[in-house]
């Protein structure tokens, strides 16, 4: 089984494109997730993965990874709401009147802007901030640890402590 037949169906329910006609067809939401998988190969370095936008391939499947798809998939659906925003912000504030009739389209935006500020965007970086801070500690360790082992530091012979210092209690 692809990735694709996952990643597919959890993005349009995600994205509210169901139905009997899609907005998006398959070949431009695959495009749209191999972009989201290499942002997401970016941010976190998952190093399994070799990515091509340009034949959009994954390899090897990441089928089975399930921490990778949601990221990926969550990205993808974060990308769609951007790029509404922008095609509303571009007819946001246009008013039309012809006689009585009247087209107001202004209200629109703030809705746009609620989408990214609380839906997928929101829910993308705050899993990202979950899995950066608990769910990979071997690399966050390292980095903490790396040329210290305890809270003394020794260069050329001077002591330097962070509880004498005052930094600690």
């Amino acid at each position: 089984m692809s990735w694709l037949d996952e990643a597919i169906p959890v993005l349009r329910v995600i994205i509210n494109d169901l139905g009997d006609t899609p907005t998006y067809s398959d070949g431009r939401l695959e495009q749209l997730l191999v972009v989201a998988a290499k942002l997401v190969h970016q941010d976190f370095k998952f190093d399994t993965y070799t990515i091509s936008v340009s034949s959009s391939t994954i390899t090897p499947d990441p089928v089975d990874d399930d921490a990778f798809l949601n990221f990926v998939v969550m990205r993808s659906a974060c990308i769609v709401d951007e790029g509404m925003l922008r095609t509303k912000a571009h007819t946001a504030g246009i008013i039309a009147r012809c006689g009585p009739a009247m087209l107001d389209t202004a209200g629109q935006l703030s809705g746009f802007k609620e989408l990214i500020l609380f839906g997928p965007c929101k829910a993308y970086a705050e899993l990202k901030h979950q899995w950066l801070f608990s769910g990979n500690m071997t690399n966050i360790f390292r980095s903490i640890y790396g040329p210290f082992t305890s809270n003394t530091f020794s260069s050329g012979g001077v002591g330097f402590s962070l509880y004498r210092e005052g930094y600690y209690s």
